[in-house]
């Protein structure tokens, strides 16, 4: 019977024995204490040289946003034309440029200093280029109106809020620099193009005023030529009108002298009035122009003398005087003299003076750094009051709690190998 029972009894004291006693756990904690205390006193030795080894860090940012009418300026000059968000974007690669770091960093030497922090000469291209990686450059969201974020992370002993305003600042100036050459750039660039194109101008006005004179001249010299021969041509036929007049006056002096006129005379003069054919002669004359024999020989002899004489002079008459004064006003070409006479031809081409005033202008354009708003900033960057991460209290409480967990482990572990030792020793 007692061996029927033994395994029983056996099997209850084992139930009773993995039931969980909490006072046993309760003595067992407070027999393990120097464990628990080691473990705490260690976590915080830990924590202590964490604190002391690190270095706070503080975290400062700057935002900015586009601005609406900051290039207005430059965008009224020719060739140029940026809007807000390729301002914005070619500032952020400015920004996010090491080499344009370091450039800042050789005009302002306090702040490559203070970031050196007693580093030597050697290292300054690894602690340089350590330090931008903690610059960081964030584009805003343009469709949702967010503003772009430059932020700095940096320890305790370097004023890292002051050097990101700094950088910020000076890539602003830098850009809006870059930005006024090429106004000035593109201001020269459309003069100089104004200059050529007036300069074509001013030859093609000077190419069409010769030939114009070219032409003029020509005119004037077949003008001339043709009054000449006209001249020679009212000469000539005036000499022969003179001439045919003393061949006729020789012919009516001729039968004067045959008829015995000398001195002027009528056909009612000279015949017998009881003549009936005479008397119808003279009734047919009558109210017509009287043969030149009936002046006398006397008086065409005086008329035929005068204009013998005439051959030898000048002729001349209204027409011809008239020829002689045109041929003396084609002496003077008043038109092409003024146009020798111009020191420029350039008042004269209405091209050339508008392109003229276009240059006056253009160099009127005085575009400086105070017209241009690249960017408007939102918010400066500042020193924050705490520094970056969890406070030393924080460290320390969590060192605590993290040591007291390790001991309470560390004395379960203990317990239960002792515990498996005086089992083993038992079942041996």
């Amino acid at each position: 019977m007692n061996s029927i029972n033994h395994p029983n009894a056996d099997r209850s004291q084992h139930h009773s024995s993995d039931e969980i006693d909490l006072r046993d756990i309760a003595i067992m904690l407070i027999n393990g204490w120097r464990w628990i205390a080691v473990s705490m006193a260690t976590c915080l030795l830990l924590a202590a040289l964490y604190l002391v080894a690190s270095t706070s860090s503080y975290h400062s940012s700057l935002s900015y946003t586009e601005t609406s009418d900051g290039l207005n300026v430059i965008n009224r000059i020719p060739g140029v034309a940026i809007t807000p968000q390729q301002a914005v974007s070619q500032l952020e690669i400015r920004l996010g440029s090491y080499e344009r770091f370091r450039a800042f960093l050789d005009q302002h030497p306090d702040y490559a200093d203070m970031l050196m922090r007693d580093s030597t000469p050697e290292l300054e291209g690894t602690v340089l280029r350590t330090q931008f990686r903690e610059l960081k450059v964030a584009p805003g969201d343009l469709a949702s109106g967010s503003p772009g974020e430059v932020s700095f992370s940096y320890p305790e002993d370097v004023d890292g809020a002051s050097l990101l305003n700094a950088y910020f600042q000076w890539s602003q100036q830098q850009y809006t620099s870059d930005l006024l050459v090429r106004v000035d750039r593109s201001l020269a660039s459309a003069i100089s193009r104004n200059e050529a194109e007036m300069q074509a101008h001013l030859e093609a006005y000077d190419a069409e005023l010769d030939a114009t004179v070219t032409r003029m001249n020509e005119e004037h010299s077949i003008r001339r030529l043709e009054l000449q021969d006209q001249l020679a041509a009212e000469r000539a036929a005036e000499r022969a009108s003179r001439e045919e007049r003393i061949r006729t006056l020789e012919q009516a002096e001729e039968i004067a002298g045959m008829l015995g006129i000398t001195k002027p005379t009528s056909p009612l003069a000279l015949g017998d009035a009881n003549d009936a054919a005479r008397i119808v002669y003279d009734n047919v004359s009558i109210g017509n122009d009287l043969p030149l024999y009936f002046l006398g020989t006397d008086a065409l002899a005086a008329e035929r003398e005068v204009l013998k004489q005439g051959l030898d002079q000048p002729i001349t008459s209204p027409s011809i005087r008239q020829i002689e004064k045109q041929l003396e006003q084609l002496q003077h070409q008043r038109r092409i003299e003024a146009f020798k006479a111009r020191e420029t031809d350039s008042p004269f081409i209405d091209a050339y003076n508008q392109l003229r005033q276009e240059n006056t202008l253009l160099r009127a354009n005085r575009v400086t750094a105070d017209d241009i708003d690249v960017v408007e900033v939102v918010n400066v960057a500042y020193r924050p009051m705490q520094p970056e991460g969890p406070s030393k209290a924080l460290v320390l409480a969590l060192a605590l709690i993290l040591g007291g967990m390790l001991g309470v482990m560390l004395v379960m572990l203990v317990t239960f190998s002792r515990s498996l030792r005086r089992y083993r020793s038992q079942r041996a």
